[in-house]
């Protein structure tokens, strides 16, 4: 074979050997992206593996700290409920029992708003659609907030349109719902104010529930349900802690709930649930 010859068949060589080199190169890459993806996929089935067991844990946790807790507070706020009943109590008497109730009432329900937050979170909170009477509920969900309100001085008053009656919708959570807004809205009143709660129809099936107070107006009202993104130095109070639960219940009865700061001074807080189970 002559040089020139040798040299074609050289070059040959050299191009095919280049294009497999360039054939299985892209090749490579691509195996070790898929390498790669399914070591990510596998990282984060364990991670969310963890999360369920943590979850779970938590879950436990959570109920048994409320079985626990729960028993003998409610035999502190019995107890106390039946010295305040005697007369022969002193002042002073009266004043320690009351301040011991409060602390207990204020302890169980700080425990009430955990576990149900616990709940919504681990996603064991389920529907129970009835039809009930809507006055009824309102009547309900004002007067567990009575207690709170009188300690307060503050009035909690309602109207309801005469062709509003009844609901079909999970009744424990829209009154759950609606005495943490109006729990939320008392502990924001001035003494000797009132709080007013109004319930009418839109005519295309959703209800209008406001609660409205006249405490002071709030510049962070889009961070209100959402306090990681609110002010560093406010930590959510009780009362708020139980309006962002009253949303997370809404939400689970495709409900919905804005705020408003009203002019000059006030609040209010609109709810909105459909009168039927929605269709569909």
């Amino acid at each position: 074979m002559d040089d020139r010859a040798h040299e074609r068949v050289e070059g040959e060589k050299m191009t095919v050997s280049n294009g497999v080199a360039a054939a299985t190169e892209p090749n490579s890459r691509e195996e070790l992206l898929i390498a790669e993806l399914r070591k990510r996929t596998a990282e984060l089935e364990e991670a969310n593996r963890e999360l369920r067991r943590v979850s779970h844990y938590r879950s436990l946790f959570l109920a048994r700290m409320s079985h626990e807790l729960r028993t003998p507070l409610t035999s502190i706020l019995g107890f106390t409920e039946i010295l305040l009943d005697q007369e022969e109590l002193t002042d002073t008497q009266r004043r320690f029992c009351q301040k011991v109730q409060d602390s207990g009432l204020q302890l169980q329900a700080s425990l009430n708003q955990l576990v149900d937050l616990s709940r919504i979170e681990a996603g064991h909170t389920e529907v129970f659609l009835q039809e009930f009477s809507i006055r009824e509920t309102l009547r309900e969900s004002c007067a567990a907030a009575a207690r709170m309100a009188q300690k307060q001085q503050v009035k909690i008053e309602y109207e309801l349109a005469p062709e509003i009656t009844t609901i079909v919708t999970d009744q424990g959570k829209l009154r759950q719902t609606l005495f943490n807004f109006i729990a939320w809205a008392v502990s924001r009143s001035p003494a000797g104010d009132a709080v007013m709660v109004n319930i009418e129809s839109e005519g295309n099936g959703m209800l209008l529930f406001k609660v409205i107070d006249n405490g002071e107006t709030r510049a962070d009202l889009a961070s209100v349900f959402d306090p990681e993104h609110g002010s560093p130095n406010h930590e959510p109070n009780i009362n708020e802690l139980g309006i962002i639960i009253g949303r997370k219940l809404l939400e689970l009865i495709n409900g919905s709930v804005t705020l408003e700061n009203l002019v000059p001074r006030g609040l209010q807080a609109t709810i909105q649930i459909p009168a039927r189970p929605l269709k569909g």
